[in-house]
């Protein structure tokens, strides 16, 4: 399940966090897909090596105590393929040999960033290609084994031929001819081993197979035993490869009825011989098509692992042998207790695994905590002793978030299984994720299915933070967050559930219960004298909602107020990746009075072209620029720069996560409009802020 956009996982190793958002911004603006990771240290680098899965790694050769040879060691320790790029303030001749020869594919200019994205492109290009050549490359050697393992135990002769000669002949081709090894043949011309009346017709037809100008790939020929006798048979030819070589390939079929033959060979191949349950290689098979089906939407499964407890001390007692009756008899009692369409295999020396497509997951864990009990209740005779056991059984459900590794299910199932055998065994549970283990997938899928079930039931609340002037502008603002309770009474913030919500397509829910909200607020508080403006963020997937503005403007409507007190927010980097809709989004807004802001501002090569395609009336700065603002003092001249930019253009800048006063006394000299942040007041469902207290 490749995605054709593939997303580019970096790691830049730096000293300044300010330069890692600067390259991730960029990148994002031209369209590509990053997940990036932040290091300046070898600690800090090391940890991310052995917890994330990477594509690229950008060094900083600039680094104080951290060399990119070191860096390259850590690499390699940690076993990792990714492409090194090595970054420096200064490329000479010199730099770039040393940092090639230190293992670094490329080096760039710290200070050329679109000649870093498009080494980037090329590396992130490589990279996808060497894993598909040796995701190929294993494919093929399974594959090779497998075309070995048939022609060793095909019924039919064999045999490969290069330029006339024997290079491979299965065991039943050398029986036909009478050879007793391989040795004896290899190198022998096929035309020597034809009679000699047909010699000339088989160079022909040989001439022609290599032309694709035979009629026919089949041709009857005497063949000669090392005997002397001659053997009718029917050839058959194909041009093939061997270990990469060409060749062609002759095939004598068997004459012989194999069918029942065949069917046994097919039936020891899927079963195992102790309990007559399927095997365990049979079982992963179908389990990873339960797992294909599930994730697909088809439908879902269950996994039932059963294990038997103490099966140590059982076969101490009754030895390996006897407890082959016990084996025997534990696979009659799933047999006999589940469904018929489920598959029940032996799977390990003492475990057992049933896979069942769900018809009620209740059902299921029912049958579960059944088999303990009635395993339990059965008594084994082996020779003459009489053995009892018990045994513990877990339930894996399988579903659109589960892992696509079967080894993963089957690792969740089986630590569940000694979780209940620590604590004694005889029990059953179902497996549930906990934080940690749950895949991307599945803590999207809990995170969508709390929001949905705090919209249905009114657990959700608007939360407001003041947007206030340092100008001496008039006026009251605020920006709109939301918060959710879960059924057990569990608050969760905006930024905790966000980007779930837009993964899992749940954020234009919350963008229109926001938008309904802020539209109430404006109609409320104007009843009572009072002209605020609301600014709304808005996800990704509403920048794309074509009917969204026509929306608004009924919802305007209805609540009998003007859309002037609306701004609506979008994220630079998104609306750099989808600029069109968020051109068509600003249009359409503007047309009803509603206002327009870009969030997360200034970070990109050349942040004001977007403004000449979305007509922006606020800007709010990009967090990275506030980081220890109050002593970098090239945060203060970005944020004093585009702050004189935007007035110039007579957009308003905000200025966010104003945390203390020393960085508020900052602000006021670096020309910016508005302040936003927890020193002034954290989000608050009240709309109580004292504006006129600035």
């Amino acid at each position: 399940m490749e995605n054709e956009e593939k997303l580019i996982r970096l790691l830049i190793v730096d000293e300044g966090f300010h330069k890692a958002e600067q390259i991730t911004s960029s990148l994002r603006a031209t369209g590509m897909h990053v997940r990036a990771e932040f290091a300046e240290n070898s600690e800090d680098m090391c940890d991310i090596l052995e917890n994330k899965v990477l594509d690229l790694v950008l060094f900083s050769v600039d680094l104080p105590g951290f060399t990119l040879s070191q860096g390259q060691h850590l690499i390699r320790e940690c076993g990792r393929h990714v492409a090194l790029i090595a970054m420096a303030k200064k490329v000479d001749t010199d730099v770039i040999v040393s940092a090639i020869d230190e293992g670094a594919q490329d080096v760039v200019a710290s200070v050329s960033l679109e000649h870093l994205i498009q080494v980037i492109k090329r590396e992130a290009y490589n990279i996808t290609i060497w894993r598909r050549a040796m995701r190929l490359e294993l494919e093929f050697q399974e594959s090779e084994k497998r075309c070995q393992n048939l022609l060793a135990h095909s019924k039919d002769a064999v045999a490969y031929v290069h330029e006339g000669m024997h290079i491979f002949a299965n065991q039943v081709y050398m029986e036909l001819f009478g050879n007793a090894d391989f040795d004896e043949l290899e190198g022998t011309p096929i035309i020597d081993m034809v009679d000699a009346s047909q010699q000339s017709q088989l160079k022909t037809f040989l001439r022609e197979l290599s032309k694709n100008e035979n009629a026919s790939n089949e041709l009857e020929l005497q063949l000669i035993h090392s005997s002397g006798e001659r053997i009718s048979a029917t050839l058959e030819f194909s041009r093939a490869s061997y270990d990469g070589e060409p060749c062609t390939q002759i095939l004598i079929r068997s004459s012989a009825d194999t069918s029942e033959l065949e069917e046994q060979i097919n039936y020891l191949h899927q079963h195992d011989l102790i309990s007559g349950l399927y095997n365990r290689q049979f079982f992963m098979d179908e389990l990873k098509t339960s797992i294909t089906q599930a994730v697909n939407g088809k439908h879902q499964s269950a996994l039932v692992h059963i294990a038997i407890d103490n099966f140590q001390s059982i076969r101490d007692r009754v030895g390996i042998s006897g407890c082959d009756t016990l084996i025997n008899d534990i696979a009659k009692i799933l047999t006999e207790n589940t469904a018929e369409e489920d598959i029940i295999a032996r799977f390990g020396a003492y475990s057992y695994t049933c896979l069942s497509k769900i018809k009620s997951r209740k059902l299921v864990e029912e049958m579960a905590v059944k088999i303990p009990k009635l395993v339990e209740d059965h008594i084994s005779e082996i020779g003459n002793q009489s053995i009892s056991t018990t045994c513990s059984t877990s339930v894996v459900f399988i579903d659109e978030n589960s892992p696509d590794s079967a080894n993963e299910i089957i690792a969740r199932a089986e630590k569940t299984c000694e979780e209940i055998q620590t604590l004694g065994g005889n029990q059953s549970k179902t497996y549930i994720p906990k934080a940690g283990e749950m895949t991307q997938d599945e803590e999207d899928g809990i995170t969508a299915s709390l929001i949905k079930d705090a919209l249905n039931h009114n657990r959700i609340s608007g939360l407001y933070q003041p947007i206030v002037g340092v100008k001496a502008q008039d006026g009251e603002r605020y920006v709109s967050s939301l918060q959710i309770e879960s059924e057990d009474g569990r608050i969760l913030y905006e930024h905790e559930f966000q980007d779930a919500a837009e993964r899992t397509g749940t954020a234009k829910m919350l963008d229109r219960w926001k938008i309904l909200h802020a539209i109430k607020k404006v109609s409320d508080t104007g009843q009572r004298g009072r002209k605020i403006e609301f600014f709304v963020p808005l996800s990704a997937d509403s920048i794309q909602d074509a009917g969204l503005a026509v929306w608004i403007s009924e919802n305007l409507t209805k609540a009998k107020v003007s859309g002037e007190q609306l701004v609506f927010m979008i994220n630079e980097a998104e609306a750099l990746n989808q600029l069109k809709g968020a051109k068509t989004l600003a249009k359409g807004l503007q047309q009803i009075h509603c206002k327009f802001a870009i969030d997360e501002f200034g970070t990109g090569l050349n942040p004001f072209q977007l403004v000449k395609h979305v007509n922006a009336n606020y800007v709010r700065v990009n967090h990275a620029y506030m980081d220890n603002l109050a002593q970098n003092e090239e945060n203060q001249d970005s944020i004093r720069e585009l702050a004189y930019q935007a007035g110039d253009l007579e957009i308003n800048t905000i200025t966010p996560a104003v945390t203390d006063a020393a960085v508020l006394s900052v602000l006021w000299t670096l020309n910016v409009d508005f302040v936003q942040g927890e020193f002034l007041q954290p989000p608050s469902k009240e709309l109580n802020y004292d504006f006129s207290s600035m």
